[in-house]
């Protein structure tokens, strides 16, 4: 930890109350110049997010910045440990309280040292760390999570979120937990694109991918038709895990496209799961919901959630083929009045 007696200081002094740390009603900055109010901690917490986004000169604190805390801090960068600890000691129930003590003068009889309690680790908001939501849906501030849009141009690269996939393509909007995430794009033709994200409120961030120098590759499509009805399944650009675990959920993306010289139409896929070897004559099956109208030239991801029951095995492991089928439908548009 590289936080000074300095630098708890300067915080009891400047992001507290009497010289003490608090657990609540303290009002600052974030570093897009938006007030809140908050700890001690949410302070520490506001710093270090603008250090992180090269704002060290932003007002963030009793028209302070990181700039003024590193000064009394003997020139050391706040660290994610440091903020946790101050967290840990803001006078929340339960919660030691760090004060501002004057340096004791030394007497010849010993004083003993009274024993710090272990501090409690203070609670994480209760939920995963990201879900796609709405826009409208956005949760309140106070509630350790925000909304995070993310989208890029071209629009429709895969989102992964702290090394984790989505299964969503930008743009898409998720509720996330405060505090710094890594997010990384693809896309087929693209260059990935990873980077980091501060989100101590909601935002939106865009990211402009880089496009490849094309190299042939022949694509891999399964293709129906009826009549003008057309529409194939881009496995390129479907997601699909090839290693899953009984009794969990996993979510299957299929990306359907629908040709720019076919009709208006909605589509279904459904994946069946064939046994093979000790599992032979066992099989599974799923489906999507039924899409929305897709105009000629355009695409949508179904989702598919596959759930294999423990039955599915032999032992601890079987081996599956998978087989997906598309069907479509000429869709029904009501004419406009």
């Amino acid at each position: 930890m590289t936080l000074t007696k300095g630098g708890k200081d300067w915080l009891a002094t400047y992001a507290g109350r009497n010289g003490c740390f608090q657990p609540s009603g303290i009002p600052f900055k974030d570093a897009d110049g938006i007030s809140h109010t908050g700890s001690t901690g949410r302070v520490a917490n506001a710093l270090l997010v603008a250090h992180l986004v090269g704002k060290d000169d932003v007002e963030i604190v009793a028209g302070k910045s990181y700039n003024d805390f590193k000064a009394a801090n003997g020139g050391y960068d706040l660290t994610y440990e440091d903020v946790d600890w101050v967290y840990k000691n803001d006078g929340d129930p339960g919660e030691p309280q760090y004060c501002i003590t004057a340096t004791p003068t030394p007497t010849p009889t010993p004083t003993p040292v009274p024993t710090t309690p272990t501090p409690t680790p203070k609670p994480t908001p209760a939920g995963p760390v990201w879900e796609p939501i709405s826009p409208t849906e956005c949760p309140p501030k106070e509630s350790g999570y925000h909304c995070l849009t993310i989208e890029s141009e071209p629009p429709g690269a895969s989102i992964y979120i702290d090394g984790e996939d989505t299964y969503r393509l930008t743009p898409e909007t998720f509720k996330i937990r405060e505090g710094v995430h890594t997010i990384k794009l693809t896309k087929r033709d693209y260059a990935d694109y990873e980077t980091t994200v501060a989100v101590y409120a909601d935002r939106t961030v865009k990211y402009t991918l880089t496009k490849l120098t094309p190299t042939p590759v022949p694509p891999i499509e399964i293709e129906v038709r009826r009549g003008e009805l057309k529409g194939y399944m881009d496995l390129a650009e479907s997601r699909i895990p090839r290693s899953i675990t009984v009794g969990s959920t996993y979510t299957y993306r299929i990306r359907v496209e629908n040709p720019s010289d076919g009709i208006t139409a909605t589509y279904r896929v459904t994946l069946t799961f064939e046994g093979t070897g000790d599992v032979a004559g066992k099989t599974y099956t799923f489906s999507s919901d039924v899409s929305d109208p897709i105009n000629p030239g355009e695409g949508k991801s179904l989702y598919i959630d596959v759930l294999l029951p423990s039955d599915a095995l032999a032992d601890t492991r079987a081996i599956y083929i998978l087989r997906a089928k598309l069907e479509g439908w000429p869709a029904t548009v009501a004419a406009g009045v």
